[in-house]
C-alpha cells in the first residue's frame, strides 16, 4: 500500500472586508495519510457519467465518528475539494474528493 501525507482543510473565518463580506481562510484541522482506492466495476458501469473519470477515493485511518468537519483536503499538495465522506467504520473513512488534472 502506498500511503500518501494529507492535511484536512476547514474554511474558517476571521472577519469581514469594507462591503461586510465575510472573509475566509484555510484551516488545517488534522495532519493524517491517505491511501487512494479504485472504483469497483459495478459502480463504474452504475455511472456511466464523468464522475467517475473526475473524481477519486481515498480512504483515510480515522473512524467515521471522529472524522473532522472538512471541506478540502491536500494530498501530495495538490488541493482536492472533498464531494463526499463514506462510512467505512469501524476503522476507515472514505473520502471522494475532485481531481483536478494537469
Amino acid at each position: 500500500m502506498i500511503w500518501k501525507k494529507c492535511l484536512l482543510k476547514a474554511r474558517e473565518k476571521v472577519g469581514e472586508d469594507a462591503l461586510k463580506n465575510p472573509v475566509y481562510e484555510w484551516k488545517t484541522v488534522k495532519k493524517t495519510r491517505a491511501r487512494s482506492t479504485p472504483w469497483t466495476d459495478e459502480q463504474i458501469a452504475l455511472d456511466e457519467r464523468d464522475v467517475t473519470r473526475n473524481e477519486q477515493r481515498f480512504i483515510i485511518p480515522i473512524p467515521y465518528c471522529r472524522f473532522p468537519e472538512c471541506q478540502m483536503a491536500v494530498i501530495d499538495g495538490i488541493e482536492q475539494e472533498i464531494k463526499q465522506v463514506i462510512d467505512l467504520s469501524p476503522r476507515w473513512t472514505a473520502i471522494q474528493v475532485k481531481a483536478y488534472k494537469e
